[in-house]
């Protein structure tokens, strides 16, 4: 059985770990954006403007998936590694890439979403330097947002909950807790269990389609993901629960042949088996960062196994569907076992990964400034294998 598609991956040659290397990438990249920036907004990379309608060329993007305050977080950390120099403090960085976002938003409106809205920016500006008003507006987005039907995280309530996570473990503020727990309700209320498959699931309405997606970005593990950051929140009814359904569905949703396992895009098809962080195995994987279920971690190594096995992606660098993201959940691996052999491929992951964003420079002529498709999130998970250990993934379990 093939638990993932052979065509989306890709054989490059043996990549030996070299720090050296990694910094001088970092130190090149960071000194270009930062030449780039001091001049114009950073361009929309040519694939990037494959997913905005016309016209072909977008104007500049602000939000984290995309846009700027996703290069500057990547930038932050760059520069917190003694490797570049930011022109300014981030309280400054930050509520200018708000004003800009809000003068142009990136979808054309302003929306709500965590990845590509206005919550992460507003969180990041209260975060870099607190403002009553900013935090008043994030706190009536999260609460209007909670009932959103698609009921994923990259426009939904389970995206929006993480603003009140950030600012709930700054703070321990009651207020971001309520809103927690108000948007967990809204979840709780729309998990429905499938009576054919024997597992709680919950309902896209996405894109014009009715579907149930798994994965981290729009589906169940991207929703248990913020279920589980907000675990000590919940009531103890609740916890239980979250724990029994998130063990019956990793193991009656998985796909296995032999040491290998995978988990399908959505129930729908459930022989369209990616193996990327949006849909896939890395998802899984570090979308159950926060949860302590030691009797998963078996299938989670299955899951880490066919990651290794499959190879670097032909997408490249890509937090959400390229090398980097699958290296980053190997790096969650190594978290969680202290196993060296993780660590390592994880790092073998990362130099295919600088191999491909150097080949993509030569044939466009300019870096992918984003953090989520491109370059930025390279650069954080270059620095996390420097270090030899994992922040998660950047923008989503860490800021700067």
């Amino acid at each position: 059985m093939t638990l993932y598609l052979p065509t989306r991956h890709v054989t490059l040659p043996p990549e030996t770990w070299d720090p050296g290397r990694a910094r001088s990438w970092l130190q090149r990249w960071a000194a270009d954006a930062l030449s780039v920036r001091a001049r114009q907004a950073w361009p929309v990379h040519p694939r990037d403007a494959e997913d905005f309608p016309e016209p072909a060329s977008p104007a500049p993007l602000n939000s984290l998936y995309f846009g700027a305050s996703g290069v500057w977080l990547a930038l932050a950390r760059v520069a917190a590694a003694g490797l570049c120099n930011l022109p300014m403090g981030l309280p400054q960085i930050f509520d200018q890439v708000l004003e800009d976002y809000t003068r142009s938003p990136d979808d054309g409106a302003r929306v709500p979403s965590w990845f590509l809205g206005e919550s992460a920016l507003l969180t990041i500006c209260c975060l870099a330097r607190p403002d009553a008003h900013k935090a008043a507006r994030l706190a009536e987005m999260i609460r209007e947002n909670r009932v959103n039907p698609t009921r994923e995280a990259l426009w939904g309530a389970p995206g929006t909950m993480i603003a009140a996570l950030f600012l709930h473990e700054a703070t321990g503020d009651e207020r971001w807790a309520e809103l927690i727990r108000d948007s967990a309700a809204a979840l709780w209320e729309s998990w429905v269990h499938d009576e054919a498959r024997d597992v709680w699931l919950w309902e896209q309405d996405l894109y014009g389609r009715r579907i149930h997606y798994l994965g981290a970005a729009h589906g169940w593990a991207g929703n248990l993901y913020s279920l589980w950051r907000a675990r000590p929140l919940l009531s103890p009814e609740q916890q239980t629960a979250l724990r029994a359904r998130t063990l019956q569905g990793l193991d009656r949703l998985a796909v296995i042949d032999g040491e290998l396992a995978n988990w399908p895009a959505h129930t729908e098809s459930p022989s369209k088996l990616l193996l990327q962080w949006c849909h896939g195995a890395p998802g899984i994987i570090t979308s159950l960062r926060h949860a302590e279920l030691p009797e998963a971690l078996p299938l989670l190594l299955q899951g880490a196994r066919s990651i290794v096995a499959a190879g670097p992606l032909a997408k490249g660098v890509a937090l959400c569907h390229g090398t980097d993201g699958n290296g980053a959940a190997l790096l969650e691996m190594y978290r969680r076992t202290q196993d060296a052999f993780w660590l390592d491929r994880a790092r073998e992951f990362a130099m295919w990964a600088l191999a491909q964003s150097e080949a993509e420079l030569n044939r466009v002529g300019q870096w992918r400034y984003s953090l989520w498709t491109g370059d930025a999130g390279l650069a954080c998970t270059l620095l996390d294998c420097l270090d030899g250990r994992s922040r998660g993934m950047p923008g989503l379990d860490s800021l700067w």
